[in-house]
């Protein structure tokens, strides 16, 4: 009897242990199962389309379509914002309604018109824009008409522009317009939906409809983190507003890249809203300056500094804030107020969103350890205004014309004459050269000739065309002295060429 409860209870032992493996393989199983399960997502709303009917049919009456009038010397023009004709033709087509050239007065005298969009922003009949789509296309002024969804029309006034991010705010004389309301793009998400509404190829209020395809892109226009969207952009869009599904505008579209299918880019709302303030006042729009180098952090400077995510300090201007506030050459930036930053664009941005005068917490890692920095930021307008007084140059103001300086600038060709370009440094010869001559003028009579080099302006030697055009202005507008010589052989000699 005791030998059969032994074996019963052996037996039972070794069933329990067997079920403990069992139960821990199990476990291990399953544990192993959970790990590699994939991706998903609980999606809701499957069932439902977004809203984009809603968005469209609420949200067109605040649309506008914004035609610019200018007059141009020459057979072309070069837009003052995008830097050329091809670029122009890039957001309102070669040849097309939008852009249209008319002789007027005299054969060099053009009619310019362009167009674009914009989006009613109050009831006063304020309109957000693009700078490039309000711009003038000569050297005068140009005039705005804008088109609201009911078919009337209204000049309009410009309260302020901002040519870096691209931004205007405009005005029409008019009360109680729908309006659209300003939102956030900061929390914006990638995949997000979003509606574009504009007038591309002179098509009013045409809407389309996408995603949001990446946010902090950086284009050549300046200081802006762009959003993308696949929302269908095209010329004559520039201007109108990116809204979400609540209707709220989050972007203001500005560019396309016409090698491709469906890539556009709008300036973020958060960054407008920060500067419209300085928009409807009409002064220029502040944004701070720290005054350093930023390069990216990548694997080589990890492991030479010892840190894993920030911004290295590459050089550091002189005098400047951050120098100021004792910055140091390989120092790494690692937050802004506290805001993490992981590359040179979000610094700059982050930096360039402040005003100037502000006061901002750098956190730096220097030599192992974190360090916070105060730096009371400096004004980008004014130190870049500097830096064209030092080249020789005046200072431009918001509409990019120059700004009064000691001596009022010459046109060269209209005083003159002539024109000039630096000199090929294939030619081994310092000074400007001359492009073009017009052959009625005193200059083309006293033996000027396109291709000759100037190298002195009296007996001033002039290496860079800045020098050039700091004597020139110093002239006043009185005969100038020229000393000149060919590129090739030892012709060379002085011409005093007065002015018209």
């Amino acid at each position: 009897m005791n030998r059969q409860i032994k074996q019963i209870l052996g037996l039972s032992a070794f069933a329990a242990g067997c079920m403990a493996l069992g139960m821990g393989l199990s476990h291990g199983w399953v544990a192993l199962a959970q790990e590699e399960k994939p991706v998903v997502v609980d999606a809701k709303g499957l069932d439902r389309l977004p809203p984009i009917a809603d968005v469209a049919e609420k949200l067109n009456p605040t649309v506008v379509a914004i035609t610019n009038t200018s007059f141009v010397k020459g057979r072309g023009f070069d837009h003052p914002q995008v830097g050329g004709q091809d670029f122009f033709d890039f957001f309102f087509g070669p040849g097309n309604p939008q852009q249209r050239r008319t002789p007027r007065g005299g054969e060099d005298e053009q009619r310019a018109v362009s167009g674009g969009s914009g989006v009613i922003i109050s009831p006063q009949g304020e309109i957000l824009t693009n700078y490039h789509v309000i711009a003038s296309m000569g050297t005068g002024d140009n005039t705005l008409e804008v088109k609201t969804s009911d078919g009337k029309s209204f000049k309009a006034t410009v309260l302020g522009k901002d040519k870096e991010l691209d931004i205007a705010l405009i005005k029409i004389d008019a009360a109680h317009l729908p309006f659209a309301k300003l939102g956030e793009s900061d929390s914006l998400r990638i995949g997000e939906w979003v509606v574009a509404i504009g007038n591309p190829f002179g098509l009013e209020h045409t809407v389309t409809q996408g995603i949001i395809s990446a946010k902090g892109r950086k284009l050549d226009t300046g200081v802006s983190s762009f959003l993308q969207t696949d929302a269908a952009i095209n010329r004559g869009n520039s201007g109108g507003p990116l809204l979400n599904l609540r209707g709220e505008v989050v972007g203001i579209n500005t560019a396309i890249n016409p090698a491709g299918q469906n890539i556009g880019f709008a300036v973020p709302i958060s960054m407008v809203s920060r500067i419209l303030k300085d928009l409807r006042s009409g002064k220029p729009v502040s944004r701070g300056f720290l005054g350093v180098g930023p390069q990216e952090l990548d694997q080589a400077y990890q492991d030479a500094l010892g840190v894993k995510a920030g911004v290295v300090v590459g050089t550091l201007e002189k005098g400047q804030p951050a120098d100021k506030a004792g910055l140091q050459r390989l120092d790494v930036i690692t937050a802004v107020d506290g805001q993490p930053i992981q590359s040179p664009d979000e610094l700059v941005s982050a930096i360039s969103n402040r005003r100037a005068g502000e006061a901002v917490k750098l956190s730096v890692f220097r030599d192992g350890k974190t360090l916070t920095l105060t730096v009371t930021l400096g004004d980008r307008k004014a130190l870049e205004d500097q830096r064209r007084r030092d080249a020789g140059e005046e200072p431009e103001d918001e509409q990019g014309k120059k700004t009064p300086g000691e001596a009022k600038s010459v046109n060269l060709e209209k005083t003159y004459g002539f024109t000039v370009e630096p000199a090929d440094p294939k030619n081994r010869l310092k000074g400007v050269v001359v492009t073009t001559v017009d052959p009625r003028s005193p200059a083309a009579e006293r033996g000027l000739a396109p291709g000759l080099i100037i190298t002195e302006v009296g007996r001033q030697p002039v290496n860079t065309l800045a020098e050039f055009n700091t004597q020139v202005k110093k002239a006043g507008g009185r005969t100038l002295l020229l000393f000149v010589q060919a590129t090739s052989g030892n012709q060379k000699g002085t011409l005093a060429i007065p002015p018209r």
